[in-house]
């Protein structure tokens, strides 16, 4: 497959395929990294007739959506079923832990704060459920935490694109 095809395709099911994505990622699902998704989807978008502000909002939306997923997880099955899912490592379990201490010292405000830290920013849905913080909390400060970090990432990619393109081709 080109490069061409590939864009030409990309026009054709760009934002489902964002979407898709994002949610994933945003589930903790491995072989997902932002950091490497996000500025990717600015290049495609940059390179399509797609709109960067509706791609933004979408992968707002669907980073929402996949928190959610484990959001409830933990806020209906607690520790037994994160354990169960995500294995019985200290080390895990102390992030984890630091992540909970944190959103109760800043209640909210800390959830936001650690949505655009990279590598526990998807993790924070765990402590989240697990505090049951109330869900339109959750879904506040996550959209703003998920709306800075989705924003920048894309963005980047975007307005970099012909120099990131450069590079690689």
């Amino acid at each position: 497959m080109t490069a061409e095809t590939f864009f030409q395709l990309f026009n054709q099911y760009g934002l489902i395929l964002v979407c898709a994505v994002v949610f994933c990622e945003y589930m903790n699902l491995p072989g997902f990294p932002a950091g490497v998704i996000m500025p990717c989807v600015g290049v495609l978008i940059a390179r399509s007739e797609l709109s960067l502000p509706l791609t933004v909002f979408l992968s707002v939306v669907a980073g929402v959506l996949g928190s959610l997923v484990i959001y409830a997880v933990c806020y209906w099955g607690g520790e037994p079923v994160m354990v169960k899912l995500f294995g019985r490592s200290k080390k895990f379990k102390s992030l984890v832990r630091k992540c909970l201490e944190f959103i109760d010292a800043l209640h909210g405000r800390g959830l936001a704060i650690i949505r655009v830290i990279p590598c526990i920013r998807t993790i924070v849905s765990i402590p989240a459920g697990l505090l049951r913080m109330p869900v339109k909390w959750f879904v506040g400060w996550s959209a703003a935490g998920i709306t800075v970090w989705n924003t920048a990432l894309i963005s980047f990619g975007y307005f970099f694109s012909e120099k990131i393109l450069s590079m690689v081709m």
